[in-house]
C-alpha cells in the first residue's frame, strides 16, 4: 500500500488567475527596481557570441555600449 501511495503526484501547481497574476511572488522581490548588469565591452567582444545567433531582440542600451 505504501508503494501505491508513492506513485501519486504530490506536486501541486500554484493557482494563477491570469497571465498577469503575480500573487505567488514575494512582494519584496516584486518591489525591487530592475537594473541592467554592467557590461565590459572588451569582455563581451572576447566571448563567443555564436550561442546567441538567431535571437531577434537586442537591448538598445547594449547596442550603444558595443558601438562606442
Amino acid at each position: 500500500r505504501k508503494v501505491q501511495n508513492l506513485s501519486q503526484n504530490v506536486f501541486s501547481s500554484p493557482t494563477q488567475k491570469s497571465a498577469s497574476d503575480y500573487n505567488n511572488f514575494d512582494r519584496e522581490f516584486l518591489s525591487e527596481k530592475p537594473k541592467l548588469s554592467y557590461s565590459d565591452k572588451n569582455l563581451i567582444e572576447s566571448m563567443d557570441q555564436s550561442a546567441f545567433n538567431g535571437f531577434s531582440f537586442i537591448n538598445p542600451k547594449f547596442e550603444q555600449i558595443l558601438n562606442k
